[in-house]
């Protein structure tokens, strides 16, 4: 890796670790130079703007959530466990945040930028749909091996479950404890076994 892409990373790590803190509003370029010990001209030597760094901190933030997801994922086996898995990987964001400043980055964005930053928006809402997407994906492989129920409305269940969940991570934070995201997880869970599983009657 050369000197200047380690510099380069080296921006977006904490910048999107303070842009998860503070918001987008919240950090400014003297943040950012603090964090990286770089001058301003250090910083512009990788990024036309303050925009761009917000940009691409997000992807590299969004990239850190798929790949929790992927690692856990990876030792689930059926398509009940798997989606047990995608519930505790939401979970597991409240005790071992995937980036800096808690809770999920892609959410966290999302309620930041949704007055204020269109191209923030526009990348945290297809962060959330392919999260949907995601959960989809299990769901409908699950139907297919006949575990799930074939009624099952699937992009209303994927929908509720990240609605779910990701306001079960924001309860979490704010109380600082862990009371929201296991409600909720035990909930979803509960709700699978009774309601989406074939042999539940």
């Amino acid at each position: 890796m050369s000197r200047g892409t380690d510099t380069k990373e080296r921006i977006i790590t904490k910048s999107a670790e303070l842009f998860n803190s503070y918001g987008y509003h919240g950090c400014s370029l003297s943040d950012i130079m603090t964090a990286t010990n770089l001058q301003k001209g250090g910083i512009y030597n990788h990024f036309k703007n303050k925009d761009e760094i917000a940009e691409e901190a997000f992807d590299y933030s969004y990239n850190r959530v798929i790949k929790r997801f992927r690692k856990l994922l990876g030792e689930a086996k059926s398509p009940l466990e798997k989606l047990y898995t995608v519930i505790d990987a939401f979970a597991s964001f409240a005790d071992d945040p995937v980036v800096k400043g808690g809770g999920c980055p892609i959410f966290n964005t999302a309620m930041d930028s949704t007055n204020t930053h269109p191209e923030l928006k526009r990348k945290a809402r297809l962060g959330i749909e392919s999260l949907i997407t995601y959960v989809e994906i299990k769901l409908n492989e699950g139907i297919a091996e006949g575990v799930f129920r074939p009624d099952v409305d699937v992009k209303l269940f994927a929908s509720l479950l990240i609605m779910t969940l990701e306001g079960a991570i924001v309860m979490s934070c704010v109380q600082n404890n862990n009371y929201g995201v296991q409600t909720a997880s035990k909930f979803l869970k509960n709700h699978i076994k009774s309601e989406l599983l074939v042999n539940s009657a």
